[in-house]
């Protein structure tokens, strides 16, 4: 069996540039690229391919960190809609895509996915920690 590298990603996340949170279940990172600025992906700590998988004790502690995150998430981006995906295609380890969605997007009835050509960019570091520390403070405004 291959090792999952979603996990060993997880191991000593903390202390990583793209960190933001340590939920109960899971752990909130910034997303790879900022097509969407304030893009966030919530990681499970509890390695399943799907969110079936968990346990109902896990499962509800799961969903509880994900309406926490979401809710953080569309606070801190000021989004005109939240769109969350859990897919799972090419990292079988449960997480969950947060895109904040802007009014003024021409094309936000359409999937997230249609911007990928947009997903290369990064952001610059100044703005990645100041999406960090928006979604950072909005989880302390959100009730657990």
């Amino acid at each position: 069996m291959t090792p999952c590298s979603a996990c060993a990603r997880l191991k000593g996340i903390e202390a990583g540039p793209d960190f933001i949170a340590a939920l109960s279940n899971s752990v909130l990172l910034l997303g790879d690229h900022q097509a969407y600025p304030g893009y966030a992906v919530l990681w499970s700590r509890v390695h399943a391919k799907e969110l079936h998988l968990l346990t109902p004790e896990v499962h509800a502690a799961f969903c509880q960190d994900l309406r926490r995150a979401s809710a953080a998430v569309e606070l801190a981006s000021g989004c005109a809609k939240l769109n969350t995906a859990i897919l799972g295609n090419q990292v079988q380890h449960l997480h969950v895509h947060l895109f904040p969605r802007s009014a003024m997007d021409p094309e936000r009835l359409e999937h997230p996915w249609v911007h990928a050509a947009l997903f290369k960019d990064p952001g610059t570091p100044q703005q990645r920690q100041a999406a960090i520390a928006r979604i950072r403070e909005a989880l302390q405004a959100v009730q657990p």
